[in-house]
């Protein structure tokens, strides 16, 4: 499983080189994604970190503190989303033209 963290509450300005420059404080950063909602805002992030010691303390240490304006929560990312790849699967059975 990726030691992959979830950001949420991320401000409308907040870009990925915002996540790395925070996150990488902690350890080392592998990846980062902001995540857009239907109107194109920032809604969240993902950061993997390349151990799981640097993705707790992390978490600990940012959880609930400010980011360019906003209370971020930083929590780890849900088994689905450590995986990566569970969206972009046209073999998923959560697909949305599903014919029954």
């Amino acid at each position: 499983m990726a030691n992959k963290i979830y950001v949420g509450n991320i401000s409308e300005l907040t870009t990925e080189k915002d996540l790395v420059d925070l996150f990488s404080l902690s350890g080392q950063v592998i990846s980062t994604k902001v995540v857009l909602g239907i109107n194109q805002k920032n809604i969240g992030g993902y950061i993997t970190m390349s151990e799981e010691a640097d993705m707790e303390k992390a978490i600990l240490k940012y959880n609930n503190t400010l980011l360019k304006g906003n209370r971020i929560t930083v929590t780890r990312a849900h088994s689905i989303d450590q995986e990566g790849h569970y969206f972009p699967n046209p073999n998923s059975k959560f697909r949305r033209n599903r014919r029954f």
